[in-house]
This record gives C-alpha cells, sequence and structure tokens, in this order.
C-alpha cells in the first residue's frame, strides 16, 4: 500500500513570517540565496531555472506531530523532535541541525548540517526549514507538489532511507586532507582492533571522526572547526560535571562518578569524545590531554 502523508493545509501557514509561499515559488525572484541553503528547494520563474535554493519555513509542530513525531520544548532555547527512532535537537536562532537515528544498523548521526535558515518563534510558533523533515525521514522523503508538502514515510516501499553522507578514508593521513585538519589520538585509541577514518562535509566547517572498536565496544572522536557540542550524542546522563583538564574546560556526562562522554572547545576546534565502555574522570582527563 502506498503510504504517502500529504500536509496540503500548511501551504497557508508558509506565507507568515516571512515564509515562503509555494504558489509564488514559479512567479517572484529573489536574491541568491547563502551558500549554506543547498539544501533548499529550486526556485523557478515562469517555468526556468532561477539561481537560487530557496528554504522554505514551516511551522514545527503542526508539521511533526502530523507526520507522528513528538515536540519538547527543554527549557533552555532548545527544541527536541521525536519519533522513537529519529531525533533531533534544534537551537532556536542556529543553522545547525542533526538527525540521529536509534534504528538497528542504520547511521547513528548525520553530524550538523546547515539547512539555510535557524529556526525561530514568532507569536509561539516555530518555524524550521521543510528540509529538517527530508534529513529526518531521508533524503527524497519531502517533496513540494504544487500547494501540497508530500511526504513518503518508512513505511512507503517508495521511500528512501537515511542517506550515509560521511565519505569513510583508509588513512589518518587521507582524513586529515579531505577535513583540512588533522587529530591526534590517545594511547587509548591502540586497545581497539579496529579505527575507521571519516569525514563529514558540511560547508566550510566538516567533522573529522575516528571510530576504534573491538566487537560492541567502540571510542568514538570528534574534531570540527568551531565550538559547541559536536558528539551527536543527546542521552540524558545523570551526573554531568565541568572539569579543568589543563588549560581546557571540559564538561563530562555520565553517572555514578563514570562518564561515557566529554565535550570541550580548544583553538578554534570543537572536540568530542564518545566511551561505550564509561571511564573515571581522571582516566578521561587523562584520554583527553593526549588528544589535539
Amino acid at each position: 500500500m502506498n503510504v504517502q502523508k500529504t500536509v496540503s493545509a500548511l501551504a497557508a501557514a508558509l506565507v507568515l513570517a516571512g515564509a515562503v509561499s509555494l504558489p509564488a515559488l514559479a512567479a517572484e525572484q529573489t536574491a541568491p540565496a547563502p551558500e549554506s541553503a543547498a539544501y533548499g528547494y529550486p526556485l523557478e520563474r515562469n517555468g526556468a531555472a532561477a539561481a537560487a535554493d530557496v528554504p522554505v519555513m514551516v511551522p514545527l509542530r503542526a508539521v511533526a506531530e502530523a507526520l507522528g513525531f513528538t515536540v519538547t520544548w527543554n527549557g533552555d532555547g532548545t527544541v527536541t523532535v521525536d519519533s522513537g527512532e529519529m531525533h533531533s535537537v534544534i537551537t532556536i536562532g542556529e543553522d545547525r541541525y542533526q538527525a540521529v537515528t536509534s534504528i538497528e544498523g542504520a547511521v547513528g548521526a548525520t553530524g550538523p548540517l546547515q539547512l539555510g535558515a535557524p529556526p525561530y518563534v514568532i507569536q509561539g510558533t516555530t518555524y524550521v526549514p521543510l528540509k529538517l523533515f527530508d534529513v529526518l525521514l531521508g533524503s527524497g522523503a519531502v517533496t513540494l507538489d504544487g500547494g501540497r508538502i508530500a511526504v513518503r514515510t518508512a513505511s512507503d516501499p517508495g521511500s528512501t532511507q537515511l542517506p550515509d553522507p560521511w565519505t569513510e578514508l583508509d588513512t589518518p593521513e587521507a582524513a586529515a586532507e579531505a577535513a583540512g585538519f588533522d587529530l591526534t589520538l590517545p594511547a587509548e585509541a591502540d586497545r581497539f582492533a579496529e579505527r575507521v577514518y571519516r569525514v563529514l562535509p558540511s560547508g566550510s566547517a566538516p567533522l573529522l571522526e575516528v571510530l576504534c572498536r573491538t566487537g560492541d565496544d567502540r571510542l568514538i572522536l570528534r574534531k570540527a572547526p568551531g565550538s559547541g557540542d559536536i558528539s551527536g550524542d543527546y542521552t540524558a546522563y545523570a551526573q554531568e560535571q565541568v572539569t579543568a583538564v589543563g588549560d581546557r574546560s571540559v564538561t563530562m556526562r555520565g553517572a555514578d562518578g563514570r562518564f561515557s562522554l566529554a565535550v570541550w572547545t580548544d583553538g578554534g576546534y570543537a572536540y568530542s569524545v564518545c566511551a561505550d565502555t564509561p571511564l573515571s574522570g581522571g582516566d578521561m582527563a587523562a584520554l583527553i590531554r593526549q588528544i589535539r
């Protein structure tokens, strides 16, 4: 059975708060969109392609709940969108998005993406780029059809799955060349049987990841230009503490004095460490001191 959901009533809502009206796309020319709008929709004027990709903004709760997601305000300027298998935490005012999946065998996280416009709130309604749902549901899942927003869900045989956005490299040198910077590994990485080097292209701020694993035991190290949490780990840990490690201020998260996640910023780069086997605060700090 073709399970295609159509959100036609939202076309009128797109006119609000500076959003793009769907019928207007075929008739109006706009200024070229910034490079970060590569995830927008193509613009045509009188049937001819225009040199712009338009980030169409939609009301978050109305669209998300129509597609089976729950929407939760976290009280800190962030909003969680969750289907049980796919979720994203967005920050109001930041053009920085990420999809995380708990589906067995699927890619763990897309990594940070720019969708052409930040989420914003007007009169109590949060607006996000429509492309956010294309990221959450799989590339090509969302299409604009006249005045309708058509969405193919994962249960549709014709739907697409979340693509793997990472580029996997054979050597640390190749990964460093692709990313434009290197990542120094700690001695702890030597105890793992396998290392996987991956780069996530993301505009001017690529993300470099090294996955160290033996069986189901993993250590995931990430580095990217900028600041903030790049881990892609949205687990609600019972314990969080900020610790000075040398001249770095490191946020560690875990439970019962043992930590599975650490994030920090140093020298213009954001870093993260995720450990399947939780580490003591001292062991986590010793590991962090070796990472550059």
